[in-house]
């Protein structure tokens, strides 16, 4: 009976469903974890129990697989043990669980090596001397044009009054010296040469005046020398610096680039590995499910043969019950002396001809024990033997026939 509460399940469903056909699967003689999980082993009993009922084979269970399975007949349908063949259910292999990947230590080690690398690099530069560097390019450029202002000077006002001082007293003593000349009267002559030594005087400032714009013009442009000295010094140490950085810099991808390289080298490596686990542990599980599905074969051959066998042996009896019982009809009716004459010349010809047939030469010679042509089929020694039925009779008449 059809029971249409169970939807239809293949491999990969799950549920109520599959743990009811894990169950009675069972039932029928299997030994399936009632897990609710429809895998490959609940897969091929599925294909078994197909195969040995009849149904298609196809793995899915569907409304006829359902009803089958359901029925009240069905738990004995697939055991032959009535025809004398062994009904010891062929088990499903056991299989290993197919191998997962997990990193090694080394390669886990050779991440966090990665890792560590990645959080340790190098910052961006940052220069000790871009401060100075900026405040004395700033000095430069915002300096002043040279200007020497002379009542500024505080050492021009020293020689100035220095100068107009001792000016002023040549002058003096010089218009004395031209009086006492002249008997002590002042006259033109010795203003003119007072007032021409005063004039030395300030001429002598001028050049000194002079001499202390140079002066300070020399400072002025030894001030911006040593301003540009000192840039330039703060620039190349700061160059120096920066060498150092780029020079820390490259070191840091290099390293990068070899712990990145030792890293996916080892991957590969233990991953090619697992992936060589992978296609063993397949192959050894296509390897036993071939050999029980060879088991599988074998045991529906033995039982194929088992039945026909059985099914020969009944035939052969039968056949032999009729020709016995054809014997003694034969007996017992009698044969008249034209009859045995009659028979004298059919056994005459017999010798000439092989009989074709199992029951032509039980007619002839009396004898039934020799194969019949199904036993004759299913001898494969035989066979080798007598390349044909027809060989083989020709034989045995031979053997039989001539003799009686």
């Amino acid at each position: 009976m059809i029971n249409i509460a169970y939807s239809t399940i293949s491999y990969g469903s799950s549920g109520s469903d599959v743990k009811k056909l894990q169950e009675t699967l069972n039932n029928h003689g299997y030994s399936l974890a009632v897990d609710g999980q429809f895998g490959s082993k609940t897969q091929a009993a599925v294909r078994d129990y197909q195969k040995k009922n009849g149904l298609v084979v196809d793995g899915i269970v569907g409304t006829k697989t359902w009803g089958s399975l359901t029925s009240k007949g069905s738990a004995s349908s697939s055991s032959l043990s009535s025809s004398g063949v062994s009904s010891k259910k062929v088990s499903l292999p056991k299989s290993t669980p197919r191998p997962e990947y997990e990193k090694s230590d080394a390669v886990q080690s050779a991440e966090n090596e990665l890792k560590s690398w990645e959080n340790n690099k190098p910052g961006e530069y940052e220069s000790k001397y871009s401060e100075q560097i900026e405040s004395i390019l700033n000095d430069i450029l915002n300096r002043e044009e040279f200007n020497y202002n002379l009542n500024a000077d505080p050492l021009y006002q020293q020689y100035r009054e220095q100068y107009i001082q001792n000016g002023k007293k040549a002058m003096m003593d010089t218009v004395g010296q031209a009086a006492a000349l002249t008997g002590g009267y002042a006259n033109s002559y010795a203003v003119s040469a007072g007032n021409q030594a005063y004039d030395e005087y300030l001429n002598e400032l001028n050049s000194i005046a002079l001499d202390l714009r140079d002066r300070a013009y020399t400072l002025y442009s030894d001030e911006g020398d040593r301003m540009l000295e000192d840039i330039t010094l703060l620039r190349s140490l700061d160059g120096d610096d920066y060498d150092k950085y780029l020079g820390e810099l490259e070191r840091y991808y290099s390293d990068g680039e070899f712990l990145l390289d030792k890293l996916v080298s080892m991957s590969d490596a233990e991953f090619d590995a697992f992936l060589a686990q992978v296609d063993a542990w397949e192959n050894d599980r296509d390897y036993e499910f071939d050999k029980y599905q060879d088991a599988l074969d074998r045991q529906e051959f033995e039982k194929e043969m088992a039945f026909k066998e059985a099914e020969a042996k009944r035939d052969q009896a039968n056949e032999d019950r009729n020709y016995a019982l054809a014997l003694r009809k034969s007996s017992s009716s009698g044969s008249s002396s034209s009859s045995k004459s009659s028979s004298d010349k059919n056994n005459s010809d017999s010798t000439k001809a092989a009989p074709v047939t199992y029951k032509e030469f039980c007619l002839r010679t009396g004898v039934t024990t020799i194969m019949t042509e199904k036993e004759y089929n299913s001898s494969s020694s035989m066979q080798k033997t007598f390349p044909t039925y027809q060989k083989y009779l020709a034989k045995m008449y031979k053997k039989y026939g001539e003799a009686s």
